[in-house]
């Protein structure tokens, strides 16, 4: 059993390091990848909450907390106000 704790936790730290050291590669692809959509696309919301998200996450060394999630999508998809020129009739 010690074997295998000792094996499970070397793969652990293995992973880490990996991710640690490609995360700025795969990042900047993200970010590149989300500056090629136009500005008017209807998927730039999400393009730019997601690069936003993902780089949170790396700014903590746990996970991103509720609250801070709330802030960057409220920010990338704010409520709907109503339309004052709107009229039901």
């Amino acid at each position: 059993m010690q074997i295998s704790l000792e094996a499970g936790s070397r793969r652990i730290k293995e992973q880490d390091a990996w991710a640690k050291e490609l995360f700025p590669t795969v990042h900047g692809r993200l970010k590149q990848a989300a500056e090629t959509l136009p500005p008017d696309s209807p998927a730039q919301p999400f393009a730019d909450a997601l690069t936003e998200l993902v780089q949170a996450q790396a700014d903590t060394t746990g996970f991103v907390v509720l609250h801070r999630w709330v802030e960057i999508l409220e920010r990338h998809f704010p409520p709907q106000l109503p339309d004052p020129e709107h009229t039901t009739e």
